[in-house]
């Protein structure tokens, strides 16, 4: 009779609460929580530290100048070009490919009578305009001068005078300035150089520097042979009397 009690009071208990009011069996959900083990060094058997990433050590591509240092020169245009005529100091470009930069305000469109439009540029050399020649095609590299407002470019480098701020320990700050190329410079098509020497200026001049070689040593040379002439002559005459 104590045993038939004992179940009917526990099924009672398990009635109750599987009724219990505050429990929704449509919104019970059932949860299970895996522990992730934590990393072992399986030979001393104890856990290993956590391991971070190292920051990356990869140099920023941007060059930054350092103060009190000059900013690199500025470039206005560069651009393929057939030198078509040359007077004291500059020189007038068909341009035939632009290569980067602009040429707007700088150049002149005209339509030829086939209908292309041919763009014509005039660059200041100054007395580097002896070094280029009518009718070749150079890589030619821009700057704008901001006192005349024109475009110039140089044919040999932009060497500082007298050694520049290595003469009397001109730059005390110690901050080393990086150096950039000057990109007002015309060179070949090909991207070598244009000849600049002190001499490359005398090409194609041999005959000329021929003649002024040995015309003033001939007219040397005639001199002595009518001097050492007449001196035996008048020799010659004195003995006679």
């Amino acid at each position: 009779m104590v045993t038939l009690m004992l179940c009917i009071g526990v099924q009672s208990g398990v009635a109750l609460a599987s009724t219990d009011p505050n429990t929704d069996p449509n919104t019970a959900t059932s949860t299970s929580v895996v522990a992730v083990p934590e990393p072992v060094d399986e030979q001393q058997n104890t856990p290993l530290p956590d391991v971070t990433a190292p920051p990356p050590t990869v140099a920023a591509a941007s060059t930054t100048v350092p103060v009190g240092c000059p900013p690199p020169p500025a470039s206005q245009a560069v651009f393929v070009g057939r030198l078509d005529t040359i007077d004291a100091t500059t020189g007038t470009f068909t341009v035939q490919q632009l290569r980067s930069g602009s040429l707007s305000g700088y150049s002149t469109d005209t339509t030829g009578t086939d209908g292309v439009v041919v763009t014509t540029a005039v660059v200041y050399y100054g007395r580097d305009v002896k070094f280029v020649d009518e009718g070749q095609i150079y890589l030619v590299g821009t700057a704008l001068d901001v006192n005349t407002g024109r475009l110039y470019s140089r044919v040999s480098e932009n060497t500082p005078l007298f050694g520049g701020n290595q003469v009397a320990d001109i730059n005390n700050s110690g901050v080393v300035c990086p150096t950039f190329d000057d990109p007002a410079r015309t060179l070949n098509l090909d991207g070598s150089g244009i000849e600049s020497g002190v001499l490359s200026s005398l090409k194609g001049s041999g005959g000329r520097i021929a003649l002024s070689i040995l015309v003033p040593a001939g007219l040397v040379l005639l001199a002595l042979v009518t001097l050492v002439l007449v001196r035996r002559l008048l020799a010659t005459a004195r003995l006679t009397r």
